[in-house]
């Protein structure tokens, strides 16, 4: 047990190694970020313009339809730019020289997987948030649980969308899971090293904008703000890039077993046991 936790945290220092050669990476999730908030930004002026808003608090049908919308917008934009992330991590594991522009011409040849990945996602958030809305302390139960369990099964989605030429979200799901079966223990503990590394750097930026909402005001407050948006910014772009460096490498470890990337100077028993 305590072996694979070892491991997940090798993985976890080398994800970081491979970001600090290829820090360009990180326009991938901020093009996301910034999509996903402009999307968000017109869809709320389109609805206060035309007095939508109390209709949203008040019917169902438009409340679960923008809530439709709204998940299969964040997942596939997120997902889009991780695939991005993620085919530019298997090509500098292959010892090239990964560019932004690779990687999103390699999300975009797999649009359609994302696209059915993005409506599959939207359509059982939907159905869960509808449980818990209707049914109570037992619909909030069976989301957290299932909440838990999907994100489990669907850890390694990204690179199999990326790997495997499929639209089937049943073949798509399988082989995430049995990756993840593989390598539990390591992905867990690679994800929590990748959120503590992030983790400061997020909470400064909170302490920054904390510190211009309510002690300062003027130019300060500009200031402190502007510091804090960008630390807490620079922390999601950052996780975002980690985690999904961190899960290629798991994937390519479980999948073809040998060492990849930042790794390939370490003892293959220091990542899998088994490894030849």
């Amino acid at each position: 047990m305590s072996g694979k936790f070892s491991r997940g945290l090798a993985v976890a220092d080398g994800s970081l190694d491979m970001f600090r050669a290829n820090p360009h990476l990180a326009v991938l999730p901020l093009c996301s970020l910034l999509l996903v908030g402009s999307g968000f930004a017109v869809a709320a002026g389109i609805a206060f313009h035309y007095g939508l808003v109390a209709s949203l608090l008040t019917n169902d049908f438009l409340q679960y339809t923008a809530l439709f919308v709204s998940i299969a917008l964040t997942s596939s934009l997120g997902t889009f730019f991780n695939a991005a992330v993620a085919h530019c991590a298997f090509r500098y594991f292959d010892g090239e020289d990964p560019t932004v522009e690779e990687g999103l011409r390699a999300a975009w040849e797999a649009r359609r997987a994302i696209a059915v990945w993005a409506l599959t996602s939207a359509t059982l958030g939907t159905v869960l948030y509808i449980l818990d809305d209707k049914f109570g302390f037992l619909g909030s139960a069976a989301r957290l649980v299932f909440d838990l369990a999907w994100s489990l099964l669907t850890f390694f989605v990204v690179p199999v969308i990326i790997v495997e030429d499929t639209t089937n979200i049943r073949s798509i799901l399988q082989e995430s899971g049995a990756t993840f079966k593989e390598t539990w223990g390591e992905s867990v503990t690679a994800s929590l090293s990748v959120s503590l590394v992030t983790l400061p750097v997020v909470l400064v930026g909170v302490a920054c904008l904390a510190g211009a909402y309510f002690t300062t005001n003027g130019p300060t407050a500009w200031l402190l703000g502007t510091i804090g948006l960008l630390a807490v910014v620079a922390g999601i772009v950052a996780s975002q890039v980690l985690g999904m460096v961190a899960r290629v490498a798991l994937y390519e470890y479980a999948t073809k077993d040998h060492r990849v990337g930042p790794f390939d100077r370490r003892d293959p028993s220091e990542i899998f046991p088994d490894s030849p």
